[in-house]
Formats: structure tokens, C-alpha cells, sequence
């Protein structure tokens, strides 16, 4: 089957109401010395190299990197420590998970690879290795799977009863598989008080989002051409993928076209990049339509505190039938958290 080039749509700009990136919360320069102020929410990877702080809005910013302050924290939510966690590596910034009779640590770096890392009092930093690959040789695929992990975590926890067969039947490693092995073993440890969850009241994003604008297309069919110009309402709820990208969202939406004939309403779905950081930032999409239609879009944004306009182009195709277009819209977004 041929796949035809099928709808270009350009030049939508949206205002977006985001949340802001400069968060309240603290650095600590030591493990007792807290400084209260403003912290620049960036993505994991970077998070995880520096942070800029401010103690008051308008005032200077200062960046600190992991060996110069014990860790930063936003207020009630994400905490990261500094620590040393290799020789490729250095020193990090790690998001703490869970600090109990065993911590638990997360890092996902540039590549967008997941890193988790168990401690104790008495036992060094370790990285829980896991690899999950499809291997090509000889004409044939075969699938291999690390599961270090598990004999990491036997280790750690080889002092209690009660775990064991539990880290056998895991199939991979997560935020919530570990915090739930780092709780129960700290239960199982001492019985006493409990451990600290960093984060969990962290909420994602909830964005609603109403755009108007004018379709203007032409389509081949068995060699006949049709040209179509349509007005339209879309309207669509985003969902932040935290434990993937907190700039990555899932979104569902109603395109609901007005024609003098008809309205026709198409529902869609895909995800949808956006770079939350303040000032220019870059914005990519895939979505599809119940009429198999794809749609890939990239574009650039400004953010300026809780606004965000942005500009995008997006390119569409489907299997049989040629579509060109030219799709001016725009939006207004909300964000309800």
C-alpha cells in the first residue's frame, strides 16, 4: 500500500495557561542549613545537572550544581539529593523516593532512560540495572532481558524475611514497584514509625483546551478532485505523563466541523510534546481522527509566565486518498492543576 503525503496544516497558534516554572521550595546547603525561596522546574535531565534559584521574585537567579549543596525540594513535592554515582556520571542531582531503612533514587537521563538506585546506612549507592533489548543476528530477532536488579535487591533487603519471593515475580522496575519493596522492607525492618514517600502528593496536569479555525483542503479520489473549506471547533483534555515526561501529554479531543449542509463532529486522539520552560520553547504532536487521518505537527513557543503562544505545523496522511490543506486556528488553553 502506498502511503500518500496528505495535509499540511500551518501557522496555529494557541494560548496555553500552564503552570508557571518557577515553584516555591528550598536548597539546602547542608543537610540542616535551609533557604527558603523560588526553584526553576526544568525536565528530569536537567533537574538532574543544576538548579536556579531565586529568594524572591525579580531578584537574581542562582544556579548551583551538585557538588556545591546537599539537594533542593519544592514544597511538597519533588526532592533531589546530591551524589556521587559513578566515574561517567559524577556527581548528580537524584530524585529521592523514598527515605527509609532502604532509599530509593531515580534519574532518567538526556536519552530519556529511566535510572533507579538503592542505599543504606551500611551499604554504598547501587544502580538497579535493567535492560529490555531486541537483538538482530544471523536473520533472526531474539529478545534480551537484564534483571541485575533483582539480585541487587535480594541483597539489600537479605536481612528480612518476606521480600524475596516478591522481587522474584517482578518483571521490571517503576516508581511504584519500588516504593512498594522500600515501604514493606522498612516495615519489616525495624516496626517502628514509618518512611517518608517524597512526591506523592505531586498531581499531573489537567489541560482543557477550545481552538477555532478554518480547514482549507483539496483531495484526489480515483482521479477526481475535490476542494473543501471548513470552519471548526475542537475541543480537547490533556494529560501530563509524569513518570514518562512531565512535558509529555496524552490528549482526546472533538473536532466538530460547521458546514452549511452539516456539522460533523470527528473525535481524536494522540499525544502531544511541550516544552514548559519559560521563554522559547519547542512543541511537537502525533494525532489521528476516526477517519484515519494521521497528523504530525512540530512547531516553537513562547512562554511568558502562564501564558504560552505557540505556532505549529503539522503534516497529515492516510492510505488512498491525496489531501493538501492550509489550517489557521486559535486557541485557548486551561489548566485546572
Amino acid at each position: 500500500m502506498k502511503l500518500n503525503f496528505t495535509l499540511l496544516l500551518i501557522a496555529i497558534t494557541t494560548i496555553v495557561f500552564a503552570q508557571n516554572e518557577w515553584k516555591p521550595g528550598y536548597i539546602l546547603k547542608t543537610q540542616q542549613d535551609t533557604v527558603w525561596g523560588s526553584l526553576l522546574n526544568k525536565k528530569y535531565s536537567k533537574n538532574a545537572k543544576s538548579i536556579n534559584f531565586r529568594t524572591n521574585e525579580g531578584e537574581k537567579e542562582t544556579t548551583f550544581v551538585p557538588s556545591e549543596i546537599y539537594g533542593y525540594r519544592f514544597t511538597n513535592g519533588k526532592f533531589y539529593v546530591s551524589k556521587y554515582v559513578d566515574s561517567t556520571h559524577g556527581m548528580l542531582f537524584l530524585e529521592y523516593l523514598v527515605n527509609g531503612e532502604l532509599d530509593v533514587y531515580f534519574y532518567r537521563d538526556r536519552y530519556g532512560e529511566n535510572h533507579y538506585y538503592v542505599e543504606k546506612d551500611s551499604l554504598e549507592l547501587r544502580e538497579l540495572k535493567y535492560q529490555d533489548q531486541m537483538i538482530y543476528k544471523d536473520g533472526k530477532t531474539y529478545r534480551r532481558t537484564t534483571i541485575e536488579y533483582k539480585g541487587v535487591l535480594d541483597f539489600y533487603t537479605r536481612d528480612t524475611k518476606g521480600l524475596k519471593k516478591e522481587i522474584s515475580k517482578l518483571n521490571t522496575i517503576g516508581h511504584k514497584s519500588l516504593v512498594k519493596i522500600a515501604k514493606k522492607y522498612h516495615e519489616l525492618s525495624c516496626g517502628d514509625g514509618s518512611c517518608i514517600e517524597y512526591g506523592k502528593d505531586v498531581k499531573r496536569k489537567i489541560l482543557f483546551s477550545i481552538d477555532y479555525g478554518n480547514l482549507l483542503f483539496s483531495s484526489t479520489h480515483r482521479s477526481e478532485t475535490t476542494r473543501n473549506n471548513f470552519q471548526y471547533i475542537s475541543g480537547s483534555f490533556y494529560f501530563q505523563q509524569m513518570q514518562r515526561n512531565e512535558n509529555l501529554f496524552f490528549l482526546i479531543g472533538l473536532n466538530q466541523f460547521l458546514d452549511d449542509r452539516k456539522s460533523i463532529g470527528i473525535p481524536f486522539f494522540g499525544v502531544e510534546y511541550i516544552d514548559l520552560q519559560p521563554g522559547l520553547g519547542f512543541n511537537g504532536s502525533y494525532t489521528f481522527d476516526l477517519f484515519f487521518l494521521q497528523y504530525f505537527g512540530a512547531g516553537f513557543h513562547y512562554k511568558i509566565d502562564n501564558l504560552i503562544l505557540q505556532t505549529t505545523i503539522r503534516i497529515a496522511g492516510n492510505i488512498k486518498i491525496e489531501i493538501v490543506g492550509f489550517q489557521p486556528s486559535f486557541g485557548i488553553m486551561y489548566s485546572f492543576r
